[in-house]
C-alpha cells in the first residue's frame, strides 16, 4: 500500500532512508522545475535542490500539517531558498559595483567583472533561444515539454493529467526534443 506524504515525513523523521527516497522520487522533478523557472541556472538549481532535500532529511520532524500539505511545505522551502539566493546575489553585485576611473579602461580593470554576471547572461540568452525554439513547435508539444521539464511531471503523470495515452505523450515529447535539438544544435548535449 502506497504511503501518504505525511506518513513518509513521519518515517523520514525517524531516519528511514527508504521513505526519504520515496518522497524524493515523488517531488524532485516538481522542485527542480520550480527552481529552474526562478533561478534560470542549472548549477544554482542543483545546489538549492540538494539543500532543500538535506533540510527535509534533517527537519522532517518539524513539519506541521496545519501549515499545509507536505508537497506545499517542500515547495515553500525550495522557493524561500531560491529567493534568499537571488537576494544575496543582488546584494553581492551591489557591493561589487564601483565606478571605473575614466583614465583606465575596463580592460585594465578585469577584477571588476563578475564571472557570475557572464554566466547569468549566457543562461538568460540560452533560455531566450529555447523559448524561440518553442515557437517553432506545435502548441501541444510545447505544453508537454513544459510539463515534463519545467513543471517536473513524469510522463505517466502528464498522461493522466491530459487524459492522453502514455505512448502518445512519450512520442510527442521525444519528437519535440528532436526538433529542438535540430533547432539548437550548439546545445545538443542538453536535449538528448
Amino acid at each position: 500500500m502506497k504511503q501518504t506524504d505525511q506518513e513518509l515525513l513521519q518515517e523520514i523523521a525517524k531516519g528511514d532512508a527508504n521513505a526519504f527516497s520515496e518522497f524524493y522520487d515523488r517531488y524532485n522533478r516538481l522542485i527542480y522545475g520550480a527552481l529552474i523557472r526562478l533561478l534560470r541556472d542549472t548549477d544554482n538549481t542543483e545546489d538549492i535542490m540538494q539543500e532543500v532535500f538535506v533540510q527535509l532529511w534533517r527537519k522532517a520532524s518539524t513539519y506541521q500539517p496545519s501549515l499545509g500539505s507536505p508537497k506545499n511545505w517542500i515547495i515553500r522551502i525550495a522557493h524561500n531558498r531560491a529567493i534568499n539566493l537571488i537576494r544575496s546575489q543582488r546584494e553581492r553585485i551591489k557591493k561589487l559595483e564601483m565606478p571605473i576611473p575614466e583614465e583606465e579602461g575596463v580592460a585594465m580593470n578585469r577584477e571588476l567583472i563578475d564571472d557570475n554576471l557572464l554566466d547569468k547572461a549566457v543562461s538568460a540568452e540560452r533560455m531566450e533561444m529555447i523559448n524561440s525554439a518553442f515557437k517553432d513547435l506545435p502548441e501541444d508539444q510545447v505544453k508537454l515539454l513544459e510539463m515534463a521539464f519545467f513543471d517536473g511531471y513524469s510522463h505517466s503523470e502528464i498522461s493522466e493529467a491530459l487524459k492522453m495515452p502514455l505512448g502518445t505523450v512519450k512520442t510527442r515529447i521525444r519528437s519535440g526534443l528532436l526538433a529542438m535539438r535540430n533547432s539548437l544544435g550548439f546545445l545538443r548535449g542538453e536535449f538528448t
